[in-house]
């Protein structure tokens, strides 16, 4: 009897002791599911932290890109000569802030003068018609003389000839102090005028006026067209003549600079 007692008593501490061991396992696995959660919970906090932020720095700036002065002045001009093809680029290679714009119209043109001022002056200012143009744009309206503005020169023959490139030979002639090399190519004819006076020697002048169109193009035209540069550039003299006709207007861009005539002629819009 006294065994039995004995071992009924053991068989409850033995179970107390496993029931103990039970609770204790199950305290620590809720404890460690609640740290793993928080640590969860942190994690996921702080990603959405970092998330936020690069988020922010990827923004944009809400300060606008500076206006160019020729983008404002053309901007200007659209509204005054609406419909008239304007350059979108100045062409300078310097003094691109100081550049001033006037322009007169009537019923049978438009004109627009560029130059570069000492100061930026007001959009059409008085004051700019003292400046010399180093550009001169011309849209002459509807014109029933359209070749004697453009002077188209026909192809020469039975002439000297002077070879420019490996596809351009053009022809030469002397006449009154002046030389002039002449080519075609397409609708458009190309002259190009030295002073034997001054010893000038058109050549140079001819082969940098075509790697220019081969480099920039011309503007669209709907029928024969002409460039002319005379030898020689100096401020306002304006010197390189481009005329071609588009639609039913003749256009006629002037430079000092033949490289600022076609840097201006290709930006058309």
């Amino acid at each position: 009897m006294k065994n039995r007692i004995g071992l009924t008593a053991a068989a409850i501490l033995a179970a107390l002791a496993l029931s103990a061991c039970s609770n204790n396992a199950g305290q620590s696995g809720s404890s460690s599911s609640s740290t793993s959660s928080s640590n969860k919970s942190s994690q996921v906090q702080k990603s959405s932290t970092e998330s936020s932020k690069t988020s922010s720095s990827k923004k944009p700036s809400s300060q606008a890109p500076k206006e160019s002065r020729i983008d404002l002045l053309t901007s200007k001009l659209r509204k005054a000569l609406p419909g008239m093809l304007l350059p979108t680029k100045d062409g300078l290679g310097t003094g691109s802030d100081k550049l001033n714009v006037r322009y007169t119209t009537d019923n049978q043109k438009n004109v627009i003068y560029y130059s570069v001022g000492n100061t930026a002056s007001a959009f059409n200012a008085a004051s700019v018609a003292n400046e010399k143009p180093y550009a001169v744009l011309t849209e002459y309206k509807s014109v029933s003389n359209a070749d004697d503005i453009i002077n188209y020169m026909q192809p020469q023959t039975g002439l000297p000839t002077v070879k420019l490139d490996d596809k351009t030979t053009a022809t030469s002639e002397g006449a009154a102090g002046h030389k002039y090399l002449q080519w075609n190519q397409g609708q458009w004819s190309f002259v190009v005028d030295a002073s034997t006076v001054m010893k000038q020697d058109p050549t140079a002048t001819a082969k940098k006026l075509l790697s220019l169109v081969n480099e920039y193009n011309l503007p669209e035209t709907s029928t024969n067209s002409s460039v002319q540069v005379t030898v020689g550039e100096s401020v306002g003299s304006l010197n390189t003549v481009i005329s071609w006709k588009s639609g039913d207007n003749v256009y006629q861009m002037k430079a000092h600079d033949t490289t600022t005539a076609f840097k201006m002629l290709s930006s058309l819009q």
